[in-house]
C-alpha cells in the first residue's frame, strides 16, 4: 500500500507504530513492549520538535528531548511526570542492565502514559496537523492490513 507522510509527521506516525506494537505484545514480552513504548514517546518529543522548525539532540535520552521542548511548548504537569516515568526505563530495557525485567502490568501502565504522552504532544498547534496525518495513515495502513 502507498500512502504519502509528510516529513514532519514521519515520527509521529512511527510512534504510532510503536504503541500499536507495545498494545500487541505486552502480555507476551511486557520488556519489548515497554522498549517500544519508551521509543514512542522519543519519537513523538522528536516529532513536535521537528514541527516547530527546532533543532535536537539525535540520542536516546527522554529527559533531555524534554530540556529541548520545554522551553518552547508547555506540557502538563502529568505529560512531564509520565516521560520522566519512561525515561527510567530507557535504554537498559535493551541490554539487560535492569536488575527485573518489567511485569506485565508495569508494561500495560507504559503503554497508558506512552499514549498519554503522544495525545498530548499531538495536540500542540504547531504538530497537531501532523499528527491528524500520522493518524490517517496509519488507521489506512491498519485496515489494508485487516483485508
Amino acid at each position: 500500500m502507498n500512502v504519502y507522510l509528510s516529513k514532519k509527521a514521519e515520527l509521529f506516525h512511527k510512534a504510532l507504530e510503536d504503541v500499536w506494537v507495545a498494545e500487541q505484545i505486552w502480555m507476551v514480552t511486557p520488556n519489548n513492549a515497554v522498549w517500544h513504548c519508551t521509543q514512542a514517546v522519543e519519537k513523538s518529543l522528536k516529532g513536535l520538535l521537528r514541527s516547530l522548525n527546532l533543532d535536537y539532540d539525535h540520542g536516546h535520552e527522554l529527559q533531555e528531548l524534554l530540556r529541548h521542548v520545554e522551553p518552547h511548548v508547555e506540557l502538563q504537569p502529568e505529560t512531564i511526570k509520565n516521560i520522566l516515568y519512561l525515561n527510567g526505563f530507557g535504554v537498559s530495557l535493551r541490554y539487560k542492565h535492569m536488575s527485573t525485567d518489567p511485569s506485565t502490568e508495569e508494561a500495560k501502565t507504559t503503554i497508558s502514559r506512552a499514549k498519554h504522552v503522544i495525545q498530548e504532544l499531538g495536540k500542540h498547534p504547531g504538530a497537531s496537523q501532523y499528527m491528524k496525518e500520522a493518524e490517517e495513515v496509519h488507521s489506512k495502513i491498519l485496515k489494508s492490513s485487516l483485508r
